[in-house]
């Protein structure tokens, strides 16, 4: 990033384009793997709730029944928390690919306004200026 010329919009947006895209594959992966976590944790609870369950219907003693019972239940809590942070992950992922897809928007739009001349170029060069302004959010547009 350092050793881009800011002159160079394109170079400099293609070079955030990149960045984004990283995070979001990033962020794409570890919302996979927690997916699939939190699947092996609710069948490994699942599995506990059965034996639990088998072991009443086979009249065994009801204290390793409700062990079963407990552990069960405990796997299950642990799978609801894992399944609450690939929720979070995928809202993350979400907000990311927004934010990728708007930066090829403003690449293009650019791409654009470097083929025009004179006036219109720079007119169209102020509204797509004008347009990245009005998406900031007040916190980004502070220096």
């Amino acid at each position: 990033m350092a050793s881009l010329d800011p002159a160079k919009i394109q170079e400099v947006a293609a070079s955030q384009l990149v960045i984004i895209d990283g995070y979001y594959k990033g962020v794409q992966q570890e919302a996979q793997r927690l997916f699939r976590w939190a699947l092996i944790a609710s069948g490994g609870g699942l599995v506990f709730l059965l034996v639990a369950v088998s072991l009443l219907v086979a009249k065994q003693p009801a204290s390793i029944a409700l062990m079963s019972l407990i552990c069960g239940g405990v796997v299950e809590g642990i799978a609801v928390l894992i399944f609450l942070l690939y929720g979070r992950s995928s809202r993350e992922l979400e907000r990311f690919h927004a934010r990728l897809d708007k930066t090829q928007q403003y690449l293009l739009a650019n791409s654009i306004c470097e083929k025009l001349d004179g006036q219109p170029k720079q007119t169209a060069q102020t509204k797509l200026v004008q347009a990245i302004m009005d998406t900031l959010t007040p916190s980004e547009k502070k220096p």
